[in-house]
C-alpha cells in the first residue's frame, strides 16, 4: 500500500483539563506539545491497549526532541502551545491513526492527518506521523537525535504489537498482569532478538516480580541480563536507560544506577520515569534528601500521579518535615478520589489513599480501603506490604505484622523499604517485627 497522508480537518478539541504538561525543566521552552491519550475508535475494549501504546510510544520518543516539552500522561490544565490528539481504529488488517494538533490557547487548528494502513506498517507509521508533527510544529532535531528517530525500534509488526500489549500490562501492579507482561515481552523478543525495548520490558518486569512477588535472586540475575542487552543494542533510547537504572538498584549498585538515571535525564530531561525511580532508588537506600528531590520533579512532572506525593510525604517524614508530608498527603488524597471515581476497583489507589486518610486523621475511612483493597487482591505482597503501613499508622500494630508477615511470606523483596519506611515506624519497637527483620538479616 502507497505511503498517502490523508489530510482532513481536525476533530472537536477536547477539554483542556485533560492535556498534559509541557515542561520548561532545564531550559525547555517553547515550541511545547501537550499529548492527550489517544482514543480508542475500534469499538473494542480488547484494543484499547493500542491507541495508549501508541499514544505512550509517540511521546516517548519525541521527549528525546529537546526543542520539544511533551509529557506522557494527562493531568491538570497547563499553558501548552499545542496539543495532540489522536484515534486509533484497529481491524484485524488494516489501522487507522487520525491525529490533530491545535493551538491551547484558542483551540486554532494547526495540522491533521489521518493514516490508513495495513497492520504489518505499524511501525512505519508511528514514525511517519512524529516526522509529521516536528515538521508542523516548525522543530528542527539535533543530529544525535534524528538518528533515534530515524531507527526503528523493531521491524516486525507482531513483535511491535505484543510490546504495546505488554507495556499496558506493565502498569498494572498486580502480579498476574507482569507475568503475563514478561511473556509478551519473551514474545516479542522470540519474533525480534535486536528489539531493544523488549529486553528492557523483560528487565522491568523481573525487576517488578523481585521487589513484589518473589525474591529470588533468579529475577536480580534475569533483570540486570536484560537490562544490560537493552542498552548493547539501543542505549540512545532514555527508557532503556531507566530500565538500567533500575535493574542496577535492586542489585544494590547504586552509584552506577545514578548513573544510569542521570543519562536516560541528559537524554530525556522530561522523563517522569527516570525520576520517579531515581527518587525510589535513593528511598530505598536511606538517602532521604535526594530522594524529595527526585519525587519533587518527578511531581512536576506528571502532576496526576497519586503515587508520587504520597511516597514523597514518607520521605517528608523521614525528615521530619512534617508540614510538608502533610500537604503532599492532601494533594495525593486529592488525586486518588478524583481516580477512584472512575476506577473503583483499583486497588493501589486504595490502599495508598488508606495512609494518606489515616495521616490526615480520617481512621473510619482509611480502614474501610484497606480492607477493600485486600478482599481484591487478599495474597497479594503489594497490596499486603501497603496495608501494613496503613493499619500500622492506624496503630492496629497486630494487623499491620499480620499483613507484614504474610507479604514477606508471598515473596515481597523490598527490605530496604522495610528499613526506611516512615509508615511502618510504630511497628519498630514490637517483637514480631524486630524478629521478622532479624531473620532476614
Amino acid at each position: 500500500m502507497t505511503w498517502d497522508v490523508k489530510w482532513s480537518a481536525p476533530r472537536k478539541k477536547r477539554k483542556a483539563g485533560v492535556c498534559c504538561p509541557a515542561m520548561t525543566l532545564d531550559g525547555l521552552s517553547t515550541p511545547a506539545l501537550a499529548v492527550l491519550p489517544f482514543t480508542n475508535a475500534s469499538g473494542d475494549p480488547a484494543k484499547a491497549y493500542l491507541a495508549t501504546g501508541l499514544s505512550r510510544y509517540l511521546t516517548y520518543t519525541l521527549q528525546h526532541v529537546t526543542a520539544l516539552g511533551a509529557a506522557p500522561r494527562p493531568a491538570k490544565p497547563v499553558d501548552a502551545a499545542t496539543v495532540l490528539d489522536g484515534s486509533v481504529r484497529h481491524t484485524a488488517t488494516h489501522l487507522s491513526l487520525a491525529l490533530d494538533l491545535t493551538r491551547s490557547e484558542d483551540g486554532t487548528a494547526v495540522w491533521a492527518a489521518r493514516y490508513d494502513r495495513k497492520v504489518d506498517e505499524i511501525v512505519a507509521v508511528v514514525r511517519e506521523a512524529g516526522a509529521h508533527i516536528l515538521e508542523a510544529l516548525h522543530v528542527t532535531p539535533r543530529d544525535a537525535e534524528q538518528r533515534i528517530l530515524d531507527r526503528a525500534p523493531t521491524t516486525h509488526a507482531r513483535a511491535f504489537d505484543a510490546y504495546l500489549r505488554g507495556r499496558e500490562l506493565y502498569q498494572q501492579i498486580r502480579r498476574r498482569s507482569q507475568d503475563l507482561a514478561h511473556d509478551l515481552f519473551a514474545e516479542a523478543v522470540k519474533a525480534d532478538a535486536g528489539f531493544a525495548l523488549a529486553h528492557a520490558g523483560r528487565a522491568d518486569c523481573h525487576a517488578m516480580l523481585f521487589s513484589y512477588w518473589d525474591s529470588s535472586a533468579d529475577h536480580l540475575r534475569e533483570a540486570d541480563a536484560a537490562s544490560a542487552r537493552a542498552v548493547e543494542l539501543d542505549g540512545a533510547r532514555a527508557e532503556i536507560r531507566v530500565s538500567r537504572g533500575l535493574a542496577l538498584s535492586l542489585n544494590k549498585r547504586v552509584d552506577e544506577a545514578e548513573r544510569e538515571f542521570a543519562r536516560a535525564l541528559e537524554l530525556n530531561p522530561t522523563s517522569f520515569d527516570a525520576c520517579y525511580l531515581r527518587a525510589r532508588s535513593c528511598r530505598g537506600a536511606g538517602h532521604m534528601e535526594e530522594a524529595v528531590a527526585w519525587f519533587e520533579r518527578a511531581g512536576a512532572l506528571r502532576p496526576d500521579d497519586y503515587a508520587t506525593p504520597a511516597l514523597l510525604a514518607t520521605a517528608y517524614v523521614s525528615l521530619g518535615r512534617t508540614d510538608d508530608a502533610t500537604g503532599a498527603k492532601r494533594r495525593a488524597l486529592d488525586i486518588i478520589e478524583r481516580h477512584l471515581k472512575t476506577n473503583p476497583d483499583d486497588e493501589r489507589a486504595l490502599y495508598l489513599g488508606a495512609t494518606c486518610l489515616t495521616s490526615l486523621g480520617d481512621k473510619g475511612r482509611a480502614r474501610e480501603w484497606a480492607k477493600r483493597a485486600v478482599a481484591m487482591e487478599p495474597d497479594d505482597s503489594a497490596v499486603l506490604y501497603n496495608v501494613a503501613c496503613a493499619y500500622s499508622l492506624l496503630g492496629l500494630k497486630d494487623s499491620g505484622i499480620d499483613c507484614l508477615e504474610r507479604a514477606v511470606q508471598n515473596g515481597f523483596g523490598h527490605w530496604e523499604w522495610i528499613e526506611h519506611d516512615s509508615d511502618l515506624d510504630p511497628l519498630r519497637d514490637q517483637p514480631r517485627f524486630q524478629a521478622l527483620v532479624k531473620r532476614q538479616a
